[in-house]
Formats: C-alpha cells, sequence, structure tokens
C-alpha cells in the first residue's frame, strides 16, 4: 500500500467485566497494531486524530486515524519505520520518525511529502525513542557505534548487549537545519532522551540494561553538555524505570521497585531543587504517565520483570490492569483489564506492552494489548465516579 492509503476500520465496543467501564477496540485483531511509545505524541490537539503503527500490507508503517470517521490514511511506505519513536508536532502538521536506524524523517500530514532533517552517519546506528523539545525545533536522540551494535529482538540479547558497554552518544538535531551536535558520549549504554518540557538547557537520559545492575538509570544534563549528574542513587535492591517528565515540566517522574516485593511506587523528582520524593505506593505497574500536570496518572499492570539479572529475587504475582493514580488524594483505582501477554512476538520486544497514556482530555486511557489476538489498540473511558465505587484499589 502507499502513502494516502485509505482504510475504514469497525470499532467494536465492550464492557469491563469487573469495573463496568466502556472499552472500544479502534483496530481489527487479526493486524499487528501498536501505539507509540507513551510520553511520544500521538493525538492531534483536539483528540480527534490517532498516530499509531499497522501492517496492513506486511510492512509496519504509520497511519493517522480519524476517529469520529473511523478511517486511517497511511503516512508512510515500505519497510524499516521505527514505530515506537515517532511523533506528531505540536502544531498537528507533522510526523518525525526515524527510518531504517539511518534517517529521522518529517512528514507533512496534508501532501504526504517525506523530506530527510538529519541523516546518522555511516559509522553509527540511530537507537532508540528520538524526542523533540516542546516547540519541536530541535531534538534529542541516541547513536550507538555501528561495531558495537545488535538488534534487541529478545531479552536474553538485551542483557548481553549491557556487559558489552556500547560507545554511546547523546546528540542535539537542529529540526531546521538538520545541523546535529555531541551532548554527552560514553562506553556505556545510554537510552531514553527527553528534554525538560519548556525549559530546553534540561535534558534526561537513562543507563539502559537490566535493572538491578544499572548502577544509576536516571541522568540529566544540561543542553550544551555540562552539568552531568545522577537523578538518585538506587537504594540497596531497588530498581527505577520508565521516567518521564511531566508535560508541564514540572517534575520528572519514575517507577520504583525493591528485590522481593509486589508494591511499586510512584516517585518524583524536581530538577530545582534535586529532591526526590515517593508520591504514592502503587500496584505492579510497569509503565506510567501522567496528565498535563501530574494531577492524574495511569499505569499498566504487569508480571515478574524480565529487564533484570536476578528473575527468582523480582518474581511477583501478574497484575492485568489499567490502575489511574489521583496523585493528589492518593487514591487508585482500576480501570479496565488489559490483559496483554507482555510475550516477545516476532523478534519485538516491546509491541504487546500496553504503554497507556490520557487523551488530551484525560477522559480516556489509550493503551495496545494483544488479548484478542494480535496486538491492538485499545480506549478504555474513564468512569465518573471511578475512584467512589466498588473495587476500588486503596
Amino acid at each position: 500500500m502507499a502513502k494516502g492509503s485509505r482504510i475504514t476500520l469497525h470499532f467494536q465496543t465492550s464492557r469491563d467485566a469487573q469495573t463496568g467501564a466502556e472499552i472500544v477496540r479502534l483496530t481489527p485483531p487479526d493486524v499487528l497494531c501498536h501505539r507509540n511509545y507513551f510520553y511520544q505524541k500521538c493525538f492531534t490537539r483536539d483528540g480527534q486524530q490517532l498516530l499509531f503503527a499497522g501492517e496492513f500490507d506486511g510492512a509496519r508503517n504509520y497511519y493517522l486515524l480519524d476517529i469520529q470517521q473511523q478511517q486511517a490514511v497511511q503516512l508512510t511506505e515500505g519497510t524499516g519505520d521505527n514505530t515506537f519513536g515517532g511523533f506528531l508536532s505540536p502544531d498537528d502538521r507533522h510526523l518525525f520518525y526515524v527510518k531504517n536506524e539511518r534517517e529521522l524523517r518529517k512528514v507533512d500530514l496534508n501532501t504526504f511529502r517525506e523530506t530527510v532533517v538529519y541523516r546518522v552517519p555511516e559509522e553509527w546506528v540511530g537507537y532508540g525513542t528520538w524526542v523533540a523539545n516542546s516547540e519541536c525545533t530541535s531534538l534529542v536522540g541516541i547513536e550507538i557505534a555501528r561495531e558495537d551494535w545488535r538488534p534487541l529482538t529478545d531479552w536474553k540479547v538485551f542483557h548481553t548487549f549491557f556487559t558489552q558497554k556500547p560507545r554511546c552518544r547523546l546528540l542535539r538535531v537542529d529540526l531546521t537545519s538538520g545541523e546535529s551536535r555531541i551532548i554527552h558520549q560514553d562506553n556505556v549504554w545510554l537510552g531514553h532522551p527527553i528534554y525538560r518540557p519548556f525549559q530546553d538547557t534540561c535534558v534526561a537520559f537513562c543507563h539502559e540494561g537490566p535493572h538491578d545492575l544499572v548502577d544509576a538509570r536516571m541522568w540529566l544534563v544540561n543542553e550544551d553538555g555540562t552539568h552531568v549528574r545522577k537523578v538518585k542513587n538506587h537504594a540497596p535492591g531497588e530498581s527505577c524505570t520508565h521516567e518521564f517528565w511531566v508535560p508541564d515540566g514540572s517534575a520528572l517522574m519514575y517507577v520504583s521497585y525493591l528485590k522481593g516485593q509486589q508494591a511499586r511506587h510512584i516517585c518524583r523528582f524536581d530538577p530545582d531543587s534535586g529532591h526526590n520524593e515517593v508520591v504514592m505506593a502503587m500496584p505492579a505497574c510497569s509503565h506510567l504517565m501522567s496528565n498535563h500536570d501530574g494531577t492524574l496518572l495511569v499505569g499498566d499492570g504487569s508480571g515478574s520483570p524480565v529487564d533484570v539479572q536476578d528473575a527468582a529475587s523480582y518474581a511477583i504475582e501478574n497484575d492485568p490492569w489499567l490502575y489511574v493514580f489521583d496523585s493528589q488524594r492518593k487514591r487508585t483505582a482500576r480501570l479496565a483489564a488489559h490483559h496483554s501477554s507482555w510475550r516477545v512476538l516476532e523478534g519485538d520486544r516491546q509491541v504487546t506492552h500496553p504503554h497507556p497514556s490520557f487523551t488530551p482530555d484525560d477522559k480516556q486511557v489509550l493503551f495496545t494489548s494483544d488479548v484478542e489476538g494480535k496486538p491492538a489498540l485499545y480506549l478504555a473511558r474513564l468512569p465518573d465516579d471511578l475512584f467512589d465505587r466498588a473495587g476500588t484499589y486503596c
């Protein structure tokens, strides 16, 4: 299929058997579809169009779904799309994504015209999720030396890659000129670069790898490459993961969990004061994302972590729920069961992960699940009395 091709989808509506929450399946369960990474912009500002990835013709490409019309238009074509890292520009006019681990591309959503903004040098490979600043004038990304790179097709390779200490660099790309500049380089596996919203001078990144082996996961650096500093030192037996900036830029939030414990904690770091705090306890959620000001959060219940070396010491009971958290009143509610398998599928470690986030109006949660077959996209609506109904987790 070519760019501009249109596909009519047939949404299916149901209700969660235990919470009664309305759930709408947006994509068919016999076609692999998934959402982008949970902190990347996927909805247009009015919430009426949604960016997603689908394998409707064998290749996994980007599509833009008109939710009211239940119709998706194809934005990219051919193989090689990084379908987790792509995002919509703040003005809803463009898609940015990386092709073949080499080219940062920009797609005009009206004409489908595609231009190469930046090309990764031959001796490097573009890795992971690349994130723009709030004005979408620059972007931060990770490149890994080609001689060190290997495709991360399963969790065993994930562990091995960490021990090899690949040569990595964090770079800034000007989205107008395509010029790049190295911010930070190290013989440590680097990942998850994220500009602090509305404050371009601060960039967060992580030391990637098995959580129980990483020295300190979360780091900050000034955009000019100065003042590299840890977000926190891990306590004995502590692992931290899936950090993100609250969209208003007020804090960096993350998941903390301890060896041998089922429960996890929502934590908050104030980059101005350097203060870390535990916001509240939560069930065993893997990913976590907030609304614009961090007053509401959503997490996806999971099983025993696979991204640790000492798996036996971190074994927990599987939790199949989506949870919503009120960070001000310290309340937790089950929204709906996602029942995703979390399995590695066709060499992809991420495609079955729920990666939940809120719609722009905070009234629904978008997530991925393979509960009905292949991974598909779903929207779960938040009941008005979500935190007051029976079955709320406290």
